[in-house]
Parts: structure tokens; C-alpha cells; sequence
């Protein structure tokens, strides 16, 4: 009997290792070309969690299977830390002559108020903030009382449709071209850093468009445990992440574009790329700069606010030349449909280049 469970447990966890390959190497596909099955990532916490479950069975079980989900996971194991890193040694800031603190938020046009008293709450989350640098995205609701609010704080501001940049650091001349189609999804500026110069790039991908009733109609189904209703909502969902990363995949071609252009520069890129960390929007970005969360954050890093939807969409990207420290989700203060992401950069001495 013994042996028949084993048998059956053995053939029930290889199928979840070729369904966790599977979720992790879809970020490879195109979403012009695949735009349904790139969106497989989305599937990374189901597919993670069953493995580890099995790691569990084959304790309890049999021991001995316990390498068939290791091994498993193997091949697997930097995107399974780009989705869920686990830093220990990252808390102590190192003393250094350049040392910035770099954070990125969605405001949602500045429109959300805090759900249990109704206080408008964000002046109390830039402060505990307390960025040099600050990258917006739908900044576009901004009025004079916050940019007033934003220079009281010591910001210098550069905007276009979409976006933002907030610099306590001067800026440096006029903003690098990325074409007329950018103008609204991204900006991107020289800022000066003591003797150095730093290339900061705020973007805001194109966002899914689910309606809001679709989003609550899928928490309510989850939280149900309602089966049907999650498949009709998952296929109604799918369509429009499908959509989306069509449009998503051309604006990451155009930051692929400025990055390949701008290499061995200083970099910071901070935005909402409403897309996780097992996509094909993050694995073209982290191919030229390191991702913060995953060298200095721990545990999943949800940004998105709304119940239904779990994930980590919002990243702060930095070239080789820094290094990221306490990076973390600040998720104190309700102040949009996104919490906040906020690192602190180091320079790295020229010797360790």
C-alpha cells in the first residue's frame, strides 16, 4: 500500500515541477506573440506553493522522496528569490560618502483617502519616505497645494502626462529623448549626485484596465471558495491582462532601448510595471540593472492594495555601480491602490567594480 502512495505521489509532484518550470520559463515568451500564455506567471504563488507542499508530504511520507521537489525546483531557484527573496543580511547601511534613499509610489492621482477616518494621509507617508529621489506614477491629479507640499519637502519636480520625478538632488539639463510615444509612460532625467551623475528613469506601464467590479467580483469569489464564479471571472480577467501586455511589451522594447543605449551609466528605474517579478517586463530590465527587492528585500513585497490581486508590481531597478540596502513595502498608510516601494542605494568604491 505503502508503495503504491509513494508511486502516486511521485507521479502527482512531477507533474507540479513541469507546471512550476512551466509558470517560471513563461517570461521568456513574447506577449505579442503569446499574450495569453505569457501572462502564466501570475500562476507563480500556486505553482511555488505546491512544490513546498510536497517538500512537506515527502517528510511526513517518505523521506527519501524529499529530493524529488528539491531537485525539482532546482533549475527554478533565482526566479523563485526574484519572487519571494529571503535577505538576512541587508539591514546594516555601511558608512558611505554617497548614500541615497530612493522610493517609488503610485498615487493613484492622489485620490485615496484613508478608508477608516477618511484623513487624507499622504503627507504623513512622504515623510516617513524621507526619499532623495521620489518617482511618481498617475501624478496627473497633482494640484498646487501638493506641489507646494512637495517643495516644502525640498523637492525639485519634473513631470510629463503620467509621471514624475521628485529630487532633493539637483537636475541636469533637459530630459533624455525616448520618443514621442513615451510621453506619457515614462521620463526619464539627469540628476546630480555630488561629483557623479545619476540617470533616473520613471515609469508607469501599461496598466490592465480590469474594471473595478471584476476585481471585487473575484475577491468575493476567492474568499467564497465559489469555483465556477473564479473560473468566469478568471477568463474575463485574462482577457484583459491579455490585452494589455501587447501594449506593455512595446514600451518595454523602448526601456530595453534607452538602457542598451545608456550602458555603464549610473541608473535608477523605478515604476509600476504592472506586471510581477515572473514576467517578461522584469526579466528584460533585470538583464541590465539588479532588481532592490531582490538583493535587500524579504517575503513577497505585495504593492497592489486591492484584495483578489496579491502581487508585487510596482520595482525599483539600479545599475551595478550600487548597492541597495532595506528595501522594503511600506504599507502603513492607505494612501492609494498601491503601497509604496523605498530602498537605500550605496555606492559601491570604484575598487569593488
Amino acid at each position: 500500500m505503502k508503495k503504491l502512495i509513494v508511486t502516486l505521489l511521485a507521479g502527482a509532484n512531477t507533474c507540479t515541477i513541469l507546471i512550476l518550470w512551466a509558470v517560471c520559463f513563461s517570461s521568456w515568451l513574447s506577449p505579442a506573440l503569446y499574450p495569453r500564455l505569457s501572462q502564466a506567471g501570475l500562476l507563480m504563488p500556486i505553482a511555488l506553493g505546491a512544490n513546498l507542499a510536497f517538500v512537506f508530504l515527502w517528510f511526513v511520507i517518505d523521506i527519501k522522496g524529499i529530493l524529488l521537489p528539491l531537485i525539482g525546483m532546482l533549475p527554478t531557484y533565482n526566479i523563485c528569490l526574484d519572487y519571494c527573496p529571503l535577505n538576512f543580511s541587508r539591514d546594516d547601511i555601511p558608512d558611505s560618502t554617497q548614500t541615497i534613499r530612493v522610493a517609488s509610489f503610485n498615487c493613484g492621482s492622489w485620490s485615496v483617502r484613508d478608508s477608516t477616518d477618511g484623513e487624507w494621509n499622504t503627507p504623513q507617508l512622504l515623510q516617513e519616505l524621507d526619499a532623495d529621489i521620489l518617482c511618481l506614477q498617475e501624478q496627473a491629479g497633482m494640484n498646487a497645494n501638493i506641489r507646494k507640499m512637495l517643495e516644502d519637502m525640498g523637492y525639485k519636480l519634473k513631470s510629463n502626462a503620467g509621471v514624475a520625478i521628485c529630487s532633493k538632488l539637483p537636475f541636469i539639463g533637459e530630459s533624455i529623448p525616448l520618443g514621442q510615444s513615451c510621453r506619457d509612460f515614462a521620463l526619464a532625467w539627469r540628476i546630480k549626485n555630488g561629483e557623479d551623475t545619476l540617470l533616473v528613469v520613471s515609469t508607469h506601464l501599461e496598466s490592465s484596465h480590469i474594471p473595478l467590479e471584476e476585481r471585487v467580483a473575484l475577491g468575493e469569489h476567492i474568499q467564497t471558495h465559489n469555483r465556477d464564479e473564479i473560473k468566469k471571472s478568471g477568463r474575463v480577467i485574462l482577457g484583459f491582462l491579455s490585452t494589455s501586455a501587447v501594449t506593455r511589451a512595446g514600451q518595454v522594447n523602448i526601456l530595453d532601448s534607452l538602457l542598451m543605449t545608456h550602458k555603464g551609466e549610473s541608473i535608477v528605474l523605478c515604476g509600476d510595471f504592472n506586471d510581477t517579478p515572473v514576467s517578461n517586463a522584469y526579466r528584460k530590465t533585470n538583464r541590465h540593472l539588479k532588481n532592490c527587492f531582490r538583493e535587500s528585500g524579504r517575503g513577497l513585497g505585495l504593492t497592489y492594495s486591492r484584495p483578489g490581486f496579491w502581487v508585487r508590481i510596482d520595482h525599483i531597478f539600479a545599475s551595478d555601480d550600487w548597492e541597495s540596502y532595506q528595501t522594503r513595502v511600506v504599507r502603513k498608510y492607505p494612501s492609494s491602490d498601491h503601497f509604496p516601494i523605498v530602498t537605500t542605494l550605496c555606492r559601491k568604491s570604484i575598487s569593488a567594480l
